[in-house]
Parts: C-alpha cells; sequence; structure tokens
C-alpha cells in the first residue's frame, strides 16, 4: 500500500519564530545604547571636585531688596488692681479672696500654688494678703506676707499656669566694722568705742560655745567684727550676716565666718568646727565660780578632804538655771544632801545634775525631753549648802568626770568639700579684722 518511502519534519510555528527574533533584536539595540551613554555622552561632562564647587561664587541678596521685617508688637501687661486685706472669722484663705473680689476658679489655683510653701491649715485670723486683680476677677499675682522681709508669691504666667516662689523684699545694707578694746564689762566697752550694745548681744550668743564671758574676759582683750546692718525706709530691720568675728583674748581665743549653703548660713570657727556646740558653756549666769572640780577638797561644812568631783557656781537666789544640752529628763526632786535635783540624760553616755536648786522648773517631769538651753529651774542653797550656788556635775557611763570634758565639747565640722574655700575665705577676713584701728585703748570714750 505505501509504494514510497514517508518522511517526517520537526513542526514550529511561524509567529513564535517572529517573537524570538524580535526580543533578540531589542536586546542588541538595548546595548547599543547604554554603551553610547556611558562611554560617549559622559566624556562631555566631568563632576566638579570638592574644591571646584567650595570656590564656586554664591550670590548674596542685596539688603535693601529684602522685605522689611514686621516689627513685633510689644506685649502689653494686664491692667490689674492692688488689693490688699486681711482674714476675718470664719473665713479660709479661698473666701478671704473671693469677698476681695477674685474670681473662686482663679483663687482656688493661685492658693494651691501658694500651698506649696505654706501650709493652708495653720492660717490664722488677721493673716494679710496682697494681690493684682484683674477687671474679670482673675488674680495676676498672689502675695502671702511670711514677715516683714520675706513672703511668698504666686504669678500668672503666659501659659495660664501659677508659678510660685519665695522672696525678699530689698533692704538698705550697711557694713558694721567694729575693733574694740575691753576695758571692763563687754557691753561698757562697747558703750565706751560708741558701738551699740545690740552688737555685743550678736557677738556672745555666737561666740558662748568658745568663751564663757564671765571668767574668760580679760582687761586688755579686743573684739573685732564687720557685720551687715539691715534697714527699710531708714528704720533698723534687724543685723544681717556676719561677715567675720574674732575675739583676741589673754586666756582665750575665738572666732566665727560664715559659709553660705542651700539652707541658709552657718558659722565656723577658724579651724572649721561649727560655732553651735552641742553644750552651753555654763549653765547659769553665775558671779563666780566658788569651787571646781577636784579630787581632794577641804569641805566647807564637813570640815574633811573629800573630791568635789563638779563645779559650782555661786549666783543669787532665783536665778536660772539652764540645761546645758539636749536630753531627757530622768530624775527630779529632794536627793538628799544635794537638795532639789534635776538629773539630764544625754547622748553618748552623759548625765548632767543640777542640785542645791531653789526650785524647779514647774511642768518638768521625769521622761520630758529638754533643748540645749531649756529652763529647769533656779539657784537655791537647798540641801546640805553653806550659800546660794548652783552644784553641777557630769557622769558618762555611771562615772563622775570633770565638766569641762562635756562643756567644752566641739561641735560638727566643716564639710571637706568646702574646707579649702572656707580657710582661704578665713585668711582674707582675719587680715581684714587686724587692719581695724582699736577704739577704746585709752579708756575714754569714742
Amino acid at each position: 500500500m505505501f509504494d514510497k518511502p514517508l518522511y517526517l519534519r520537526g513542526f514550529q510555528p511561524a509567529r513564535r519564530n517572529r517573537v524570538t527574533v524580535s526580543l533578540g533584536v531589542v536586546f542588541v539595540i538595548g546595548i547599543l545604547v547604554v554603551n553610547y551613554l556611558v562611554f560617549f555622552r559622559s566624556e562631555g561632562t566631568v563632576e566638579p571636585t570638592l574644591d571646584q564647587r567650595l570656590a564656586r561664587p554664591v550670590a548674596v541678596p542685596d539688603p535693601s531688596a529684602l522685605p522689611e521685617p514686621v516689627p513685633e508688637k510689644p506685649r502689653l501687661p494686664p491692667v490689674t488692681n492692688l488689693v490688699e486685706g486681711r482674714m476675718i472669722r470664719g473665713e479660709n484663705g479661698s473666701r478671704t479672696l473671693v469677698r476681695l473680689g477674685a474670681d473662686p476658679y482663679s483663687a482656688g489655683r493661685a492658693l494651691a500654688a501658694v500651698s506649696r510653701f505654706v501650709n493652708m491649715r495653720t492660717l490664722r485670723i488677721g493673716q494679710r494678703w496682697k494681690m493684682d486683680l484683674r477687671p474679670d476677677g482673675v488674680i495676676q499675682r498672689l502675695v502671702f506676707p511670711v514677715d516683714r522681709v520675706k513672703y511668698i508669691e504666686a504669678v500668672l504666667d503666659d501659659e495660664g499656669s501659677y508659678v510660685s516662689r519665695r522672696r525678699e523684699i530689698e533692704t538698705d545694707k550697711e557694713l558694721i566694722q567694729v575693733a574694740c578694746m575691753i576695758r571692763d564689762s563687754l557691753y561698757n566697752s562697747l558703750d565706751r568705742c560708741g558701738v551699740e550694745r545690740a552688737v555685743g548681744r550678736l557677738a556672745t550668743r555666737m561666740l558662748e560655745g568658745q568663751i564663757d564671758f564671765f571668767t574668760d574676759s580679760r582687761r586688755g582683750d579686743v573684739l573685732r567684727m564687720i557685720v551687715v546692718k539691715e534697714s527699710i525706709d531708714g528704720k533698723f530691720l534687724r543685723w544681717g550676716m556676719v561677715r567675720g568675728l574674732l575675739y583676741e583674748g589673754r586666756a582665750v581665743t575665738a572666732s566665727a565666718f560664715p559659709v553660705e549653703g542651700e539652707k541658709g548660713v552657718k558659722y565656723y570657727d577658724a579651724q572649721g568646727q561649727s560655732v553651735i556646740r552641742p553644750f552651753l558653756r555654763s549653765p547659769v549666769r553665775y558671779t563666780r565660780v566658788s569651787s571646781r572640780y577636784s579630787e581632794r577638797r577641804l569641805h566647807p561644812i564637813l570640815h574633811n578632804y573629800t573630791p568635789h568631783r563638779a563645779l559650782d557656781y555661786a549666783a543669787p537666789i532665783g536665778t536660772s538655771v539652764y540645761s546645758v544640752g539636749e536630753g531627757t529628763v530622768s530624775f527630779r526632786g529632794w536627793k538628799g544632801a544635794s537638795g532639789r535635783l534635776v538629773v539630764i540624760r544625754h547622748a553618748n553616755g552623759f548625765q548632767s545634775y543640777y542640785a542645791h536648786l531653789h526650785r524647779i522648773a514647774k511642768g518638768l517631769r521625769v521622761g520630758d525631753h529638754v533643748s540645749r538651753g531649756t529652763f529647769i529651774g533656779t539657784v537655791g542653797k537647798s540641801g546640805r549648802a553653806t550659800g546660794p550656788h548652783l552644784h553641777f556635775a557630769v557622769a558618762r557611763d555611771g562615772k563622775f568626770v570633770n565638766p569641762d570634758e562635756l562643756l567644752t565639747a566641739p561641735g560638727p565640722s566643716i564639710a571637706e568639700d568646702e574646707k579649702m574655700d572656707f580657710m582661704a575665705y578665713v585668711g582674707r577676713m582675719v587680715g581684714r579684722l587686724k587692719a581695724l584701728s582699736v577704739r577704746g585703748a585709752d579708756g575714754s570714750r569714742s
């Protein structure tokens, strides 16, 4: 049936062949275009270097061609009226401010700002208020006077919040410089030198931990002092900072110099010890020391030699007696030969004894806490005594010791990081104090 041989051919559609050829042509053309752009066109545009770009001049606009800046309108302070008033019976701070014309909401917010520094529950009748009040009742500024100089201020800021802070009225300050020779008593000597007695009271208060002015002061000693005197409208207000205080004595030398900190001014002696000692130099303002601490003393009544482990301060009956330091009353009452006695327990195992009292302070009981300088009774001669005096004794861990061990205990030292600057200040101020001319040396009034 099949006489001739059969030949088979591979089948490939004509359309697919045309598409393949077209894609190949496009690919070749693309390669040629890229090569042309890279190798031929780039030769005419060379990228400038950094130095060339920095050297290229920059066009600066002419200032005269610029438009004039529009000036900002000054923000004028709001119109306010000064309103003052006092708290009356039945009012609190908010009611007082509302009565004076303040908007209740504004009053509450201003008082909340002031309460950062003031406990509003402690306000009393008569408390003064000052405020700058807007016509709509909004408080622009609220002032809470603390004393003649200090006050708390709350001010409404641009964001509508009240900002409070402590402030002080600016005072007139005068520098008082004193160099006075002691001829008899401190106060008489200051009078002779033309110095106010208040300066003497200030000096004795600052030096009481270093000097016993009843026994340590000698004729010819010199008190040197530089202090700020503050006034308002020509009227004396207070004594300000003591810039330097130096007592040059034959028996003792004492000093006080200031260090300002966040909590105010503290004073230290020339060695950097606090002038505030933990104990007073004596528990009573006495006439003289009639008997000192001794291991062997002829007893004025028993007429034999016995230890006298105390200090006897002779003083008139009724002279006030004070606790020499902070502590707790451990005994009060009658104690045999000691008569009326008060015993105070202090820190570090110390106890102080006050014997032969005329009377004990009313209300003073065992267990009461007392501070340095608390009144505990009066001088007398109760018990076995030949005359009015205070028998003052000190024990440590149950054993009597010389009272000077307690009375001359130093205060805390200045911080180490402040000591170098402090000692430099002391050196400068001592030189300035010693350069002052001494008055009263001839015994006549200045």
